[in-house]
């Protein structure tokens, strides 16, 4: 399996980059911080629930940023250096290459995400005296999961570009759509069809829209699994919408089905880009 010891290579190099290493010691850092700050007011009446979904919101912002900057040029800084035909010279294919590094780089930011969850995890045992062990666990695990689809996004990306200013311009512009300014889109649907911002419930198409991007479906499914932990804690999401019960279409299955589309189809169209580019 060529593709294993790509794999085997990038992740090699991803542990000795420092920079890689300090993003995801600042993502432990910043996720602890903002897991315990609440427990400061003590009018909110804080629980280590919310202490988990505040470390969750911190990975929606600083996950993507880790994955791609991890991925972005895994197969631009390749071509443009040149060395990339150094390695299809040998027996790897277009396949393989890309196969590889989306593995390699993967696991490691999937592993550092996980890993600085784990950081937030014991400083809120730590402060609040217990945590919600087997929701902490599946929201560890979902958020793997999307710094695993981003890394998919970014090696879609870099394999669809020549450069490394293309990749890192794609790159910048994908983060700011779906990280940054994808839910005031979904504000400003819900604006133009009920001629007001939302509310306290919402419709269930709101919420979809919402969830169409990676980050909002990773959030959709951690609100879900929290929810469920502590009864009262944290409003379900039926209590959320206007019909008092959730769809088909907000189901967990549903949003994990997004998350894997979002990092599969950018991956196939860079895979079927760089397949037919002529390296010469």
């Amino acid at each position: 399996m060529i593709w294993a010891t790509i794999a085997r290579k990038e992740i090699d190099d991803a542990i000795r980059s420092r920079m890689l290493w300090v993003i995801i010691a600042v993502f432990g850092v910043v996720s602890a911080f903002l897991s315990v700050i609440l427990s400061f007011v003590p009018e909110i009446g804080a629980s280590s629930t919310m202490a988990v979904t505040m470390a969750a919101q911190s990975a929606q912002t600083l996950g993507p940023i880790i994955a791609l900057i991890a991925a972005y040029l895994a197969i631009a800084g390749e071509r443009e250096s040149g060395s990339i035909k150094v390695l299809l010279g040998l027996p790897p294919s277009r396949g393989d290459v890309i196969l590889g590094k989306l593995i390699g780089r993967g696991l490691v930011v999937a592993a550092g995400l996980m890993a600085g969850f784990l950081i937030a995890g014991g400083v809120i045992l730590a402060v609040y005296g217990s945590i919600p062990l087997g929701a902490f666990v599946l929201t560890t695990l979902l958020t793997g999961l999307l710094g695993l689809v981003f890394v998919g996004i970014a090696v879609g990306i870099s394999a669809s570009t020549a450069t490394r200013a293309r990749a890192m311009t794609l790159s910048i512009g994908l983060y700011l759509v779906i990280v940054l300014f994808w839910d005031l889109f979904a504000q400003f649907a819900h604006l133009a069809v009920r001629g007001s911002f939302p509310g306290t419930t919402v419709p269930s198409w709101y919420v979809f829209l919402q969830s169409l991007s990676p980050v909002g479906a990773y959030d959709l499914l951690v609100t879900t699994v929290l929810a469920g932990a502590t009864t009262g804690t944290l409003p379900s999401l039926a209590t959320q919408l206007e019909a008092g019960i959730v769809p088909v279409f907000l189901s967990s299955g549903a949003m994990l089905s997004i998350l894997v589309l979002w990092g599969l189809v950018p991956l196939m169209v860079g895979y079927l880009r760089f397949s037919r580019t002529d390296l010469a």
